[in-house]
């Protein structure tokens, strides 16, 4: 019930100044404060200020870029040093495996090598035993051993020499006698008096040999 009587009384009172003629007051106007213009110096200060800035952001830009291009070149040198490492040790490692493989062949070449003299024995003591009589059995006998040996060896890639009837070479074959044969080319085999052998392609032991030399 105030509210509506404060209300009234505002009417009233508005009222009773138009009625009177009394213009209500109007709110002071604020005045607007005019932003100078710069002049040519601060124009020019500003240019070179802003000139500054821009020259020291392009040097600072470039001086990044720089380190980037250092950056780059170093990290290609690392991958070029990188790469030619990888390639440095690949081939130290192949070369490793192959110097293991000739080794390894080499060792076993030299154990091979001393079961020949066997072989030799075996030959030898198997045509002994073909010459006497009733010991059939027993030639059988050393004579599948001597199979069985010479499969071992076989395995391991030793392979016999043929040499009788071949043209001599001296990287093959030891020449221990010369005859003459009017029935064989000079310069060949005529017969082996001590058998070689081959471990896979190289001379485990030369073949002694009787070669003919025809006058």
């Amino acid at each position: 019930m105030k509210d509506e009587k404060v209300k009234v009384d505002v009417k009233v009172e508005v009222n009773q100044k138009v009625s009177s003629g009394e213009a209500p007051k109007a709110e002071p106007k604020q005045e607007r404060k005019e932003i100078p213009k710069p002049t040519a110096e601060e124009l020019q200060q500003q240019v070179i200020f802003l000139t500054k800035q821009a020259a020291e952001a392009q040097k600072r830009a470039n001086e990044a870029e720089s380190k980037v291009k250092a950056g780059d070149a170093k990290l290609q040198a690392a991958l070029s040093q990188y790469v030619r490492l990888q390639a440095d040790f690949d081939n130290f490692r192949r070369r490793t495996r192959e110097n293991d493989a000739k080794a390894a062949d080499i060792y076993k070449s030299e154990t091979l090598k001393n079961f020949l003299p066997i072989l030799d024995n075996c030959e030898l003591a198997l045509k002994h035993m073909k010459k006497q009589e009733g010991s059939e059995a027993y030639a059988k006998g050393f004579e599948l051993l001597q199979k069985q040996l010479l499969k071992i060896m076989n395995d391991f890639g030793v392979t016999e020499m043929e040499a009788e009837g071949k043209p001599f070479d001296p990287h093959f074959h030891e020449a221990v006698m010369m005859v003459e044969s009017d029935d064989k080319e000079d310069e060949t085999v005529a017969s082996v008096f001590q058998k070689g052998y081959m471990y896979k392609d190289t001379v485990l032991r030369p073949a002694r040999v009787q070669v003919v030399k025809n006058n």
